[in-house]
């Protein structure tokens, strides 16, 4: 997957973090992910499940439906992103493949 999508969201994610003032430490003990979870989260080095993310929204104040949309638009971002990088060819079949057994 590439990173648009969900580096951006993380970039979010920890901007909301950072707002608040919460280590990655409090964080893991509001919201019960592990921090290695959330430090791939807000960095962008992992694509967050919508629990995942809906949890740090909770634990920081932020509004479940709005980051339940962000999280959308990011799969779609990163959907597109991987479209747009798809191999252009398409396979042929051989000869060999072709003939009746």
């Amino acid at each position: 997957m590439t990173t648009g999508g969900r580096a951006e969201l993380g970039v979010d994610l920890d901007e909301l973090r950072l707002l608040v003032g919460l280590s990655y430490r409090e964080l893991a003990r509001r919201t019960g992910c592990a921090r290695s979870t959330l430090h791939d989260a807000l960095t962008g080095r992992r694509f967050p499940k919508l629990d995942t993310v809906l949890a740090i929204a909770q634990a920081c104040g932020g509004d479940a439906t709005s980051w339940r949309q962000r999280w959308v638009a990011a799969c779609q971002r990163a959907r597109w992103q991987r479209l747009d990088h798809a191999p252009r060819t398409v396979p042929t079949m051989s000869r060999q493949s072709t003939r009746p057994s």
